[in-house]
């Protein structure tokens, strides 16, 4: 399969692809025949804490897996909506963790089939580890990285997170001591991990970092945290970089999405002229393009009304890609300014392209045009955190045509070393997991197993329950926890009640 990608590849073009292109695509390729491998239950379980989400997780094995997720909304429904199971599982609480790093180790050797080390587990299956996953029990996005590391094959390791909040810039010394930990961090995996091409080529770090550092090794500071990490010194790339970050819940959130979902809807929206550079950024002929790969299209003008058309509905779309100009508290439309919150909603989990300058300056804040994009959904985020300037973005059309020939999505975003200077530590950060595919449809087709007959609270059973009870003894509180699950069911609901003093009702049939 990776020798038939190259030479369609070679062949498109006067020159075969540069060195490290072609490792992303080696790369996405293995990472893409270990997904088809792995058969996937129609089910979501919904967890009431991290012993069991952990307990859950250990229950995965090489011949059956599912989502887990938090049970807290709104992300549970966006990612119900989306996955469409059969069945939506609560778990009861089993207690609490005890020895939290030796649980997840466990959690992650287990879903592999062994129980041993990580490492002892993929070889016995013989997975040669796809990445090195780093995190700290400390910090709450733990559990993005127990179930990346056990959902692709990666070895887990742990690594200090005391560097600081997102919205702070580390210091050059600083970073240089969080490049020394991180090398000291994969050492200890006896990977070899120094140049691309090598055992290790991606690495997902899981812990709150600050979104913009000062490093000796750029050209102009302050550069992108995730465009540091995966580098020596000199600045030279030896690894790709993902980064996830926030609360316990978000965090598994994330990595479900990109482990679970489909992405075959792709979502436009670009308000740039089409002529001088800003042309070289627009669409091309994707729209006619990458229906052949399997792929719906949407696109929207860069208006403000089309985008406020589009928002009166929701946007249900797995992939977005989205240019505009602004700030981190505005974004420029092809015809007005406007302000994050009128960024559309999202009915579905979401990867995204945003060709924007400063989103990601402040991650966590919500009133960002980022923090905005993060809380409606997004779960892979390819953004600046700094004035990036025009082409320190790749363009959408390369973007895609990377991933076309399964280069994972975040890698695709990345200049090559050989081809540009940009290619240098630079603003651009990268969010998620850095082996997620937005490849041809055709070559992500997985198994897919029947829901199983679990000893868990069904949800549909929950809210049939609720409702007819809200048909028969309605109030506030009965409306609400009615509402609230058939909302996790992922159902677009409107409740219809009949006057209360006919003591009639009418319920939805789930």
């Amino acid at each position: 399969m990776i020798s038939l990608l190259l030479a369609i590849v070679c062949s498109q073009n006067a020159q075969p692809p540069p060195q490290e292109l072609q490792a992303a695509m080696i790369l996405g390729a293995k990472t893409a025949a270990v997904q088809r491998k792995l058969p996937v239950v129609k089910q979501v379980v919904l967890v009431p804490d991290e012993a069991t989400y952990l307990d859950e997780i250990s229950r995965w094995s090489p011949t059956e897996r599912w989502p887990v997720l938090f049970n807290q909304e709104p992300k549970v429904s966006q990612f119900v909506r989306r996955f469409a199971p059969e069945k939506v599982w609560i778990r009861e609480s089993i207690g609490k963790v005890g020895d939290l790093s030796g649980s997840m180790l466990r959690t992650v050797a287990r879903a592999w089939g062994g129980d041993g080390t990580v490492a002892s587990a993929l070889a016995t299956v013989k997975l040669p580890p796809l990445g090195v996953v780093i995190t700290s029990p400390k910090d709450s996005a733990r559990t993005a990285a127990v179930a990346l590391a056990a959902g692709r094959g990666q070895l887990l390791t742990f690594m200090d997170n005391d560097w600081g909040p997102t919205h702070k810039i580390l210091s050059e010394q600083r970073t240089g001591s969080l490049i020394d930990a991180v090398h000291e961090t994969l050492l200890k995996t006896s990977s070899a991990f120094s140049t691309i091409g090598d055992q290790v080529d991606a690495v997902t770090v899981c812990m709150s970092l600050p979104a913009r550092v000062d490093f000796a090794g750029a050209k102009k500071n302050p550069v992108a945290v995730s465009d540091v990490i995966g580098r020596n010194k000199n600045g030279d790339r030896f690894a790709w970089t993902g980064w996830i970050f926030g609360s316990k819940e978000d965090a598994a959130y994330m990595a479900m999405c990109s482990l679970f979902l489909q992405r075959d809807t792709y979502w436009f929206c670009n308000t740039y002229d089409h002529n001088e550079a800003w042309a070289a950024y627009g669409l091309g002929t994707t729209l006619e393009v990458l229906p052949k790969y399997g792929i719906d299209c949407t696109s929207i003008e860069g208006t403000l009304d089309s985008l406020r058309v589009a928002d009166a509905g929701g946007v249900r779309a797995d992939v977005v890609y989205f240019t505009s100009k602004g700030n981190q508290d505005f974004l420029d439309m092809s015809d007005e300014r406007t302000a994050p919150t009128w960024l559309p909603i999202l009915n579905t989990p979401a990867a995204l392209y945003f060709l924007h300058s400063w989103s990601l300056k402040k991650p966590t804040d919500r009133a960002s045009v980022g923090g905005t994009w993060l809380s409606r959904g997004v779960y892979a985020y390819v953004g600046s955190s700094h004035e990036p300037m025009l082409q320190g973005f790749v363009p959408q059309t390369e973007i895609m045509r990377r991933t076309m020939s399964l280069v994972p999505f975040l890698m695709a975003s990345r200049w090559s070393a050989d081809k540009i200077a940009y290619a240098k530590p630079w603003r651009i950060n990268t969010i998620g997991d850095p082996l997620m595919l937005c490849a041809p449809k055709a070559a992500m087709v997985r198994h897919s197993l029947p829901a199983k007959n679990e000893p868990y609270r069904n949800i549909a059973q929950v809210a049939q329950a609720r409702m007819k009870s809200a048909a028969t003894k309605p109030s506030d509180e009965i409306f609400a926890k009615a509402i609230e699950a058939v909302v996790l069911l992922g159902k677009e609901l409107s409740l219809q009640l009949e006057n209360r003093a006919t003591g009639r009702g009418k319920y939805l049939k789930i």
